[in-house]
């Protein structure tokens, strides 16, 4: 999947392809944040932007149909979907100000548009759903599509619920097309922002609902509450970015969370384990309360408060590792490298690695020397020559851990000359620039190299550049 944004904040322009391995580099301040929440935010509300774009549809299509049977393979043609996903980024840019929970008139001059690099055969997907009414659990309707056919077929057991204005049959209809036609290229996610840290001391008093709703009681007048309660819900549609927002709650809920083992967690336990071995033990919820267990003989706890900054920082990470994460997934992580030495910033690359093998797509934005010059050594080892064979053994990395280079993009802001559309001469625009990814060498990110380079010729004038005498002080 291709994001095409132009006016998105800091960026002029941005094309990003979505692959097994995203990451985007670049100097601060320069727009990364701008296309790692609108990305997110499309992922988070697309469910919802697809009833928007297909609701209507789907109830002319209920009432010229006596058998409420759907053929998906001529609804949603390669040509058609694209021409869907494009009107929902159109929708999506609309609404955009919400995920960034900013001021509309910021992006009055966005565009966002959606393309699609890959297909999906919807015909080996079987779905049925029961559609029941309230709590009564009457099934008033059955949602079916068999493998290998096309159509989505509808069986009505009352009739009246076509007729109903919320939660009417249409509403059923979207979701079991998302879920046959859509979510195979917009799977689930999860975020871990780079406000994590602050999430893990802070969580259990950050209740960011009761603090929108008590502060929109605040504001409202109660006249006004009284004759229209649902302005209350509209009042609390601001607050905090979304990504923040989601960060938070998932946060507050670990404990919770801790019983439960994820798909990831069963099928690549090694993954986990090495992931704790980069901490040096594990987080552990024991009488309610949740610390972190060092390994070795005294196996010592902290709670968060006594924790150093790198195990806060990677909190929700484990959580998510253990307890949510699976094979198709997107697992966006804003500053990986935050709070973690050099050592552990390697480490943490090839667990990156062994994620994106394992399955779950993963979309990095980083500063980090180290965990980019890694990623290159994972795919510089992918090559399996004798010598790189010899290399791998001898600094012990597991087959796991080596890298495709085609399944990697790395993108690094820039500001390029573009054609003006107005004429004349060029201009010069923020930009996301891709990087060249090579095989035998790995990624080339000017940003670092350059600064790097600067650094080094400093230091060797300052060593080597003039004469020395006996006199000179150091």
């Amino acid at each position: 999947m291709k994001f095409k944004f132009e006016r998105l904040g800091l960026l002029d322009y941005a094309e990003i392809e979505l692959a097994d391995l995203t990451l985007i580099c670049g100097e601060n301040n320069t727009g990364k944040t701008y296309a790692t929440y609108a990305i997110y935010g499309f992922l988070r509300s697309w469910r919802q932007i697809l009833h928007v774009v297909l609701e209507s549809e789907i109830d002319d299509l209920l009432k010229e149909n006596e058998k409420y049977q759907f053929n998906l393979e001529v609804m949603f043609s390669e040509k058609k979907l694209e021409s869907y996903f494009s009107k929902m980024g159109e929708i999506y840019v609309a609404g955009l100000h919400r995920a960034f929970a900013t001021d509309e008139a910021l992006f009055n001059e966005t565009k966002c548009r959606i393309s699609l690099t890959q297909s999906f055969d919807l015909l080996s997907v079987e779905y049925q759903r029961q559609v029941k009414a309230g709590s009564s659990g009457k099934v008033i309707a059955t949602i079916t599509k068999e493998a290998e056919s096309p159509i989505l077929e509808v069986l009505v057991a009352d009739a009246e619920s076509l007729q109903r204005r919320f939660g009417g049959l249409s509403d059923f209809i979207v979701d079991a097309i998302a879920d046959i036609v859509f979510s195979p290229y917009l799977p689930g996610f999860h975020i871990s922002s780079a406000e994590r840290t602050g999430s893990a001391i802070f969580r259990k008093e950050l209740d960011i609902a009761r603090t929108r709703m008590l502060n929109a009681l605040h504001q409202m007048d109660s006249k006004e509450l009284r004759r229209n309660p649902f302005l209350l819900f509209k009042e609390m549609d601001t607050g905090y970015p979304w990504p923040v927002e989601d960060n938070v709650d998932f946060v507050r809920q670990l404990e919770e969370l801790d019983k439960r083992t994820g798909e990831l967690a069963r099928t690549h336990p090694e993954i986990l384990k090495a992931f704790d071995d980069m901490l040096g033990g594990s987080y552990k919820v024991i009488k309610e309360q949740l610390v972190f267990q060092n390994k070795g003989a005294d196996k010592r706890r902290f709670s968060m408060n006594e924790s150093s900054s790198c195990i806060r920082a990677l909190l929700d990470v484990s959580f998510y590792l253990r307890c949510k994460a699976r094979a198709g997934e997107f697992f966006i992580i804003d500053e990986p490298e935050l709070n973690l030495h050099p050592k552990n910033q390697r480490a943490f690359a090839r667990i990156v690695a062994r994620l994106v093998n394992a399955g779950v797509k993963v979309f990095i934005t980083t500063h980090s020397d180290y965990l980019i010059k890694e990623i290159n050594t994972l795919i510089m080892l992918n090559q399996k020559t004798m010598h790189s064979k010899k290399v791998q053994k001898d600094y012990k990395y597991e087959d796991d851990e080596l890298l495709d280079s085609e399944k990697i993009r790395l993108y690094i802001t820039d500001r390029v000359l573009r054609e003006n559309p107005a004429g004349g001469r060029r201009i010069r625009v923020r930009t996301l620039t891709a990087a060249n990814i090579y095989p035998d060498r790995g990624i080339e990110v000017p940003t670092f190299d350059e600064t790097i380079e600067l650094m080094n010729e400093i230091q060797g004038e300052i060593l080597y550049g003039g004469e020395f005498s006996f006199g000179d002080e150091f």
